[in-house]
């Protein structure tokens, strides 16, 4: 075959994969980047030894009651309400939230966990993760219920681990009662956590995704520009304690350096580093350190939490 012939069959199959690559990127990776799946909840507290309840959280935006549990301690000084990250629930392995609520027991921290939108055991809507643009009206019923059931003068604290850092914020921002906020890992840059997520998820190079990502955002009206996250936490006038692991592959620490710069409230406390060979990761695979303080360094998350709890008393 001549040469030029062969250039050009070369250009024109270049052509047709940067064609194929823009098609997907615009018209078919968004919907994938922000489905949530099913995830049921198989364990409880009582696993770990805990005195827990069964709660449903009405709210009005949806069909069903959100699925919850509230793990009273026996002499609280703080209450707690707990957000996982995005196709996660209430027990989420990554984190290894059941031996967390223990932890944060044995802090004599009461602790209100419920799964999300589209998550766990609550109600599906249309399977989109909205990253915190609509998941945030849940933790605002899930402070109305505390309101009610169990209303004390303790400070109460928002937990936000990845994109529930997101939703956090945007709680946050809109008024939702709260003295404080712990934030795992945080979401705090949309686009680029859709970037690298695209990464860890199909094992395709991260620039794959830089234009699936701002499709996903336009499309789905997702947090970005003045309304990101990182925005949003920056303008936020309460204690936050920012917990990262600084290797973590998708929500990644440049973005908690920024909001620890532009927010004098955010005490960031740098995890200790993990090895990729250690048993705590164990079958986390490309996910990495991703919210695994807990998981990796017990001891170290209990006491950076129970510091952070005695600066809240001091106030």
């Amino acid at each position: 075959m001549p040469l030029k012939t062969l250039y050009r069959a070369a250009g024109l199959a270049t052509l047709v994969t940067i064609a194929a690559w823009i098609g997907l990127s615009l018209f078919w990776a968004p919907a994938y980047m922000v489905a949530a799946p099913v995830n049921p909840v198989t364990e409880d507290p009582a696993s770990r030894g805990l005195v827990f309840e069964n709660v449903e959280i009405p709210t009005k935006a949806l069909s069903a009651p959100l699925q919850a549990w509230w793990i009273p301690a026996s002499s609280p000084r703080a209450t707690l309400i707990f957000v996982h990250g995005a196709g996660s629930n209430r027990t989420s392995s990554y984190i290894g939230c059941l031996d967390f609520y223990k932890t944060l027991n044995a802090l004599d921290v009461s602790v209100l966990t419920l799964d999300l939108r589209n998550h766990g055991n609550s109600p599906r809507t249309d399977s989109v993760l909205r990253m915190g643009s609509e998941e945030w009206a849940d933790v605002a019923a899930a402070s109305d219920w505390l309101d009610t059931a169990h209303p004390d003068t303790s400070p109460r604290l928002i937990l936000g681990a990845s994109m529930g850092g997101s939703v956090v914020v945007h709680a946050a921002d809109r008024g939702v009662k709260a003295d404080a906020l712990i934030l795992f890992d945080p979401q705090l840059d949309v686009r680029d956590s859709l970037i690298q997520g695209g990464e860890i998820v199909t094992g395709f190079p991260a620039f794959l995704f830089s234009l699936a990502a701002p499709a996903t955002i336009r499309r789905y009206e997702l947090p970005d520009g003045d309304g990101s996250p990182l925005s949003l936490a920056a303008a936020l006038q309460l204690p936050i304690l920012l917990i990262q692991d600084w290797d973590d592959p998708v929500t990644r620490a440049p973005f908690a350096a920024q909001l620890a710069a532009r927010n004098p409230q955010v005490t960031l406390a740098r995890a200790p580093a993990v090895p990729l060979d250690s048993p705590c990761l164990s079958g986390k695979e490309r996910w990495g350190s991703h919210v695994a303080a807990h998981e990796c360094h017990p001891n170290w998350t209990r006491d950076t939490i129970n510091d952070f709890l005695g600066t809240l008393v001091a106030l």
